[in-house]
């Protein structure tokens, strides 16, 4: 591993020079590697360290993506404003200009193009679920701005009686009705979750970033609760990237930005005994995120 300096200081020549891209693939190849194939102590006090210590470090700071996941301003990474980045690819004005060239090529990568297909993904299961029902009852986990939304066909827009934007950042949610104002906000730690609410009866509830920082007790403590807010029939999606995703090593060296990733084994372990045996499990195309898909059972489903 003492050629990792020799090869950091390849990659920050290539990105000094006007070659990003291929510097950028290549090192976030290798870091994955390194981090595939290391003891998590040896990558951290290592590789990790190597990484922070060497002068490209303070290069990719300049992109406005990796600074914001490193700095953390609402104290987690991955915050609305960084989905955002991805979803749209758009710097921020003041940003440098070797700062929006790295930027393009982050969030090119195929872990942003997991996040705008996962956006997409949302958006078309409410739009086949909105043509089976004359009115729908859904609810956002850690919602961010509501992106998916501004995807959605107007007549489908109609069909949603009830939405709900679940998540613990109140600017976040504040932000999300300049998406849609009839959006009801609900301002809850997933952490923390209420003895008793009014919020039930829902036919899709989804969650798509949220179980990427919990823990398996959050996790199946959360499951469990929000299959108890289904109507029956009513549908819960919840995601998480897989721990060979593309850009994990990048991620974790650069940006400080670390997830609790999982096997299909372990997305499986999350499925309810009583949960319908219409469940099934699928990755992205991209193959960085698991989708588990769970229905609530109802009384068609029950042996007669």
């Amino acid at each position: 591993m003492r050629g990792l300096i020799s090869e950091l200081d390849i990659f920050q020549q290539e990105i000094l020079g006007g070659d990003h891209m291929h510097a950028i693939t290549c090192m976030t190849e290798l870091l994955t590697e390194y981090r595939q194939s290391l003891p998590d102590t040896l990558w951290r006090d290592d590789i990790v360290h190597q990484c922070r210590e060497h002068p490209i470090f303070q290069l990719l700071q300049e992109d406005p993506y990796t600074s914001r996941a490193f700095e953390k301003p609402r104290g987690y990474p991955g915050d609305a404003v960084m989905l955002d980045y991805a979803y749209f690819q758009n710097p921020p004005p003041d940003s440098s200009a070797i700062g929006k060239l790295i930027f393009e090529v982050v969030t090119s990568s195929p872990n942003a193009l997991s996040v705008r297909w996962r956006r997409e993904h949302i958006a078309g299961l409410i739009e086949r679920l909105a043509s089976h029902r004359e009115t729908l009852s859904i609810m956002s986990v850690a919602c961010g701005h509501c992106r998916e939304l501004e995807l959605l066909k107007p007549e489908t827009r109609l069909r949603i009686q009830r939405f709900v934007a679940f998540d613990n950042d109140l600017e976040t949610l504040k932000l999300a009705t300049l998406t849609w104002s009839e959006i009801i906000k609900w301002q809850c730690n997933v952490k923390k979750l209420p003895e008793s609410d009014d919020y039930d009866g829902f036919d899709f509830i989804y969650s798509i970033g949220i179980y990427d920082y919990l823990n398996r007790a959050q996790a199946m403590a959360l499951t469990a609760w929000l299959m108890g807010k289904l109507n029956p029939g009513g549908k819960l999606l919840i995601a998480n990237f897989t721990p060979d995703n593309w850009g994990r090593g990048y991620m974790e060296a650069f940006m400080d930005w670390k997830l609790v990733l999982r096997t299909r084994e372990q997305m499986r372990a999350f499925i309810p005994a009583d949960s319908s045996p219409h469940s099934c499990l699928y990755f992205d195309p991209y193959r960085n995120v698991i989708y588990l898909l769970l229905t609530r059972s109802s009384p068609a489903d029950q042996p007669g």
